[in-house]
């Protein structure tokens, strides 16, 4: 597959490859596409989440504001953990 790019994206490549952080512009390009799958499942899993939360609003289960610090001080505490190697 040959894929054309504007020149301020193919400067930008040749740039990364040529700082050594990447091997070529395929890896470059390779890269780039992960990150973009990981957005995308990203905003597809929010999504669903902004959905149940919404269902469960009409449905009246609402967390009370010490419930949601709970919560988020333990995500942020797993977060942290699995990001402090």
């Amino acid at each position: 597959m040959n894929v054309s790019l504007p020149m301020t994206l193919e400067d930008f490549v040749r740039r990364k490859v040529a700082a050594g952080e990447f091997q070529s512009a395929d890896e470059v390009v390779c890269q780039a596409l992960l990150l973009l799958q990981d957005q995308e499942a990203w905003r597809a899993d929010a999504s669903r989440k902004i959905d149940e939360g919404w269902e469960e609003a009409k449905a009246g289960q609402f967390r009370t504001p010490e419930e949601v610090r709970l919560s988020l001080a333990v995500r942020k505490e797993t977060w942290k953990q699995a990001h402090s190697s």
